[in-house]
């Protein structure tokens, strides 16, 4: 799934996607890190929820994108984490191509390579996400056993 993140088109394997859910309410949570954007209620369950253009680099979403989803994945298989992600807009599905991916650029930042597990070569290139490094991201290690459970 290719979501845009800022300028950026970033994809997400599609076999961690659980749903997308619109933007709603988002409780900040004390003291947390940046790039947890805060809480929010998903049918009972408390949800983290990531800022991913912080996670990436960039700034913090500050003002609501009329496309922004919040795409709800989770881990397959170690800790199983589970988060939402909030994204700008949804681009729609790729096929990664019968060769595989190609490697992330040089110019991408070394923060930001290592989330990448590489790049579908489409226009604008879309880079894939590596869902066990997000959740476990550096700017996240603050928080007690990690984001999501």
């Amino acid at each position: 799934m290719c979501v845009s993140v800022g300028a950026a088109s970033y994809g997400l394997p599609l076999e961690n996607v659980q749903e997308v859910i619109g933007v709603r309410p988002i409780t900040r949570v004390f003291h947390a890190p940046v790039a947890l954007a805060g809480i929010v209620n998903l049918r009972g369950e408390v949800l983290p929820v990531l800022d991913l253009a912080q996670l990436l680099g960039g700034d913090a979403a500050k003002a609501k994108h009329p496309d922004a989803r919040i795409v709800v994945v989770r881990e397959l298989s170690g800790l199983k984490r589970r988060a939402g992600l909030r994204v700008d807009a949804l681009l729609g599905l790729l096929d990664v191509p019968a060769h595989g991916l190609s490697a992330a650029p040089s110019s991408v930042s070394v923060g930001v390579r290592a989330l990448v597990v590489g790049v579908i070569p489409t226009s604008p290139p879309c880079a894939v996400l590596d869902l066990t490094g997000l959740l476990g991201a550096p700017e996240l290690a603050s928080l007690a056993g990690n984001p999501a459970s």
